[in-house]
């Protein structure tokens, strides 16, 4: 059994548990969201004992250099002795609205001077402890930060967000992050976005932000659910490709599209790697499922995609 010393108490961690739990279960509150290590909610560092190197998976040099690691990510080998590792700056954030926009989906509309990139991904704080992880549908100069929130009856922040945060009440956010963004470059490339769910959130931001910035190349939007009545922005998505002679949007099923001509019907990862052969100068933007975008991730560099253009935002469940 490993201690972990934290300010004056003194933790066991029992062997393949994380610090995060066991912290957790010891009334220590910890800053967490996503409890995958990608939003570095739980940031710590070691004052002394060995830092397992999966706990620093993702953080800058300088954070590793500092002994900095990931809470929710660190099953402690050694005793140890730790603390939090500062406090992240978090910007104010009202709600302006909120709506419905299909059974399993809510469209979160708020108000913050934070400045963020359509794409990058922010936590939204319940309380300081009490966060969740939600990528950026809305361009800086729409005014208002969107979110589309998966609806979870029991989730911790979505089911807040949809019954207790009512419009005009404050909440916090995390600073935005992430690389999942437009960026114009010489604007000619094709652009391949592709996302089930929520994961159409940053995809729907990036696409908006490159036809904003008037790139030339074709965009295509693969947005993949698993039945009709499960899609949303549908109309959005279809108006925006009737205004734009190059953005291609390509609705994704996997059952009952028999009767919605306009649908594909199919598995998204084998859908995109047929249609798209060549990815030479291409972009490719995968957002989501974890499973569809490792898949894609590794077939879209196969099919010529240099690996720095291959940018990915996987959808990792809360704990």
């Amino acid at each position: 059994m490993v201690v972990v010393r934290y300010s004056d108490t003194e933790v066991a961690v029992a062997a393949g548990d994380t610090l995060l739990s066991a912290l957790e279960r010891a009334d220590i509150t910890v800053p967490n969201s996503c409890r995958a290590g990608l939003c570095h909610s739980c940031l710590m560092v070691a004052h002394s004992g060995p830092v397992p190197a999966a706990a620093q998976r993702g953080l800058t040099a300088q954070q590793v250099a500092q002994n900095y690691f990931l809470a929710c990510q660190c099953h402690p080998q050694e005793d140890m002795a730790v603390s939090l590792g500062g406090t992240e700056r978090r910007h104010d954030a009202v709600l302006v609205h909120k709506q419905p926009l299909n059974d399993g989906v809510l469209r979160v509309r708020l108000k913050t001077d934070m400045p963020w990139f359509a794409g990058q991904y922010t936590s939204v704080w319940k309380t300081p402890a009490e966060g969740r992880s939600f990528s950026i549908a809305s361009l800086p100069e729409d005014g208002q930060l969107e979110l589309h929130i998966r609806r979870r009856p029991d989730g911790l922040i979505s089911s807040w967000l949809e019954h207790g945060l009512q419009e005009g009440d404050s909440c916090q956010l995390s600073g935005a992050r992430g690389f999942c963004f437009y960026t114009p470059g010489e604007g000619s490339e094709t652009l391949l976005l592709a996302g089930t769910g929520t994961g159409l959130a940053p995809l729907y931001g990036v696409a908006r932000q490159a036809l904003a910035n008037q790139h030339r190349g074709d965009i295509h939007l693969y947005a993949a659910s698993g039945s009709p009545e499960q899609l949303y922005l549908v109309d959005e998505l279809a108006e925006l490709a009737e205004r734009h002679d190059n953005f291609h949007y390509h609705p994704v099923v996997k059952c009952a599209a028999e009767q919605h001509p306009r649908l594909n019907q199919g598995d998204l990862v084998d859908i995109v790697s047929s249609r798209h052969h060549d990815l030479k100068q291409h972009r490719v933007y995968l957002c989501g499922a974890p499973a569809m975008v490792r898949k894609l991730q590794k077939l879209s560099f196969l099919q010529g995609a240099a690996m720095t253009d291959i940018l990915v935002d996987a959808f990792e469940a809360p704990a």
